[in-house]
């Protein structure tokens, strides 16, 4: 039998173990990129989890973790083309995901083409068969935008959904209009943005993957400017002045860059921005798409995050793209934190 001294001893030694084991744990919850080994990220929270999608070009998976920098650890293939269905079987570019709640249905919105190539692009959606965002999903055919489109997205304002895409005929241009019900426009669609800027124009001029972003009662719009294959890619922001027609562009101010390429680190070609928080609401976070070479290639477009904040204004400042080599803490409040 052990003495009370040592039975003492045992548990306080016990105690000083479970502590050290406790901060080597959260020592070594480190975040290090990419996130996953594609280009065109968009994330949300659902639940505990942090959801991931982006490009694969050929089916729909979803990364799923309540810890970020286990993302690449777990994913699902939710849906691939059909090839007994007249529609599907023609589908390929599956492109720039994104997912959105309606009641308690989820619904994926994507770009794909029907012959190969722009004049074919269109937005096609995909159901949830239940209230669980990691599916099984239904492929629920093509929302009708008027034009060839890429690029979906949602701006929800007031308790109405919005559409956003990129008309892909000539010049690339962002287009908003408001939804009736997810597959369908309510009227037709206003042009939002235009490239008329000098960072918009490096290998043509586009401007594409709008994505919102709310800050205090703010709203914005971030999307991408130049071409995606040009080093010079780089991030845009539409701030809402406040007032006015959601769909005008009058009621918004452009500016940018706000994210662009770090030659020093080797990044290159930062685009695509998506956002979400950390599980205890504390930090932001910013995913996108960038590359470690500086030629002109879409090739090697990897998403990677990185903690971003707000300045007095209340604007986003993204600060600078952080080299793959760069380790950051994981987002706090995470599971075992």
């Amino acid at each position: 039998m052990l003495k009370p001294c040592r039975v003492i001893f045992v548990a306080c030694w016990m105690c000083v173990l479970w502590f050290c084991a406790s901060l080597a744990g959260a020592q070594s919850a480190a975040l290090t990129n990419p996130v996953v080994d594609r280009p065109d990220p968009f994330i949300t929270r659902a639940g505990s989890n942090y959801i991931l999608l982006a490009t694969t070009g050929r089916n729909m998976t979803l990364w799923f973790s309540p810890r970020m920098e286990e993302l690449r650890n777990s994913s699902r293939i939710v849906w691939t083309p059909a090839q007994d269905d007249p529609l599907q079987k023609t589908l390929t570019q599956i492109w720039s995901p994104t997912l959105w709640q309606f009641g308690d249905r989820w619904w994926i919105y994507f770009t794909a083409t029907t012959d190969g190539g722009n004049k074919g692009h269109g937005i096609f959606a995909l159901k949830s068969q239940g209230n669980d965002p990691l599916g099984p999903y239904v492929f629920a055919g093509q929302v009708d935008t008027g034009m060839p489109a890429i690029d979906p997205s949602l701006l929800r304002v007031g308790g109405k959904s919005y559409l956003m895409f990129v008309s892909v005929t000539g010049r690339n241009l962002v287009w908003i209009a408001p939804m009736s019900d997810p597959q369908t426009l309510a009227r037709k669609a206003n042009l939002l943005i235009t490239p008329d800027q000098p960072w918009e124009k490096a290998g043509g001029d586009i401007v594409e993957g709008p994505t919102a972003l709310y800050h205090n009662g703010r709203i914005f719009i971030v999307y991408s400017g130049s071409h995606t294959a040009s080093p010079a890619y780089c991030l845009g922001l539409l701030t809402y002045a406040g007032k006015g027609e959601i769909t005008d562009p009058a009621s918004w101010r452009k500016s940018g860059p706000v994210l662009q390429q770090n030659p020093k680190d080797q990044v290159f070609g930062p685009g695509r921005g998506t956002f979400t928080t950390s599980p205890d609401g504390k930090q932001n976070w910013i995913l996108y798409a960038a590359k470690t070479i500086s030629n002109f290639t879409g090739a090697g477009r990897t998403t990677r995050a990185q903690q971003f904040t707000y300045d007095k204004n209340g604007a986003p400042n993204f600060g600078v793209p952080l080299a793959l080599s760069a380790q950051q803490p994981a987002p706090s409040g995470e599971q075992g934190q």
